[in-house]
């Protein structure tokens, strides 16, 4: 039985198995129930993907390209954005600034959302994201 699920975001997808696939395998979160989990272990937040029709999808304001939703890591952040890009993730930027980092990503089909952590802690020691061409430091 799953926990109490206070928010479930909707996500518009007109390829699901190719979007199914890239949450399950690429992003790592967890599916239960035709729902997603998000790798932080929230389950109070659940994502659920809905067909909709290829077309009317290029039309419609869900192509205005504006985060769905956001998540929190602890720490690790750069071991774990280079974990997601060596599986495939498409990054639109990396960033750390003052405050920590901060990544926005989107799907296969330019839904985006974005990743946060507050926290330069790296367990095993941090990749150099200076090669990576979304990285941007400030």
């Amino acid at each position: 039985m799953l926990t109490m699920i206070r928010i479930k975001i909707i996500i518009p997808v007109s390829d699901y198995e190719k979007v199914n696939r890239y949450y399950k395998d690429v992003l790592e979160f967890e599916l239960q129930d035709d729902l997603f989990f998000l790798p932080n272990g929230a389950r109070d937040v659940a994502l659920k993907l809905l067909i909709v029709d290829a077309a009317s999808r290029e039309t419609s304001s869900h192509r205005r390209h504006f985060p769905i939703f956001s998540f929190v890591i602890h720490s690790n952040f750069l071991s774990y954005c280079d974990n997601l890009m060596s599986r495939g993730a498409v990054f639109e930027s990396v960033i750390s600034h003052p405050g920590g980092y901060y990544a926005r990503l989107s799907d296969p089909e330019g839904n985006q959302f974005e990743i946060e952590c507050e926290n330069f802690d790296e367990i095993n020691g941090a990749p150099d994201p200076s090669n990576w061409p979304v990285y941007k430091r400030y």
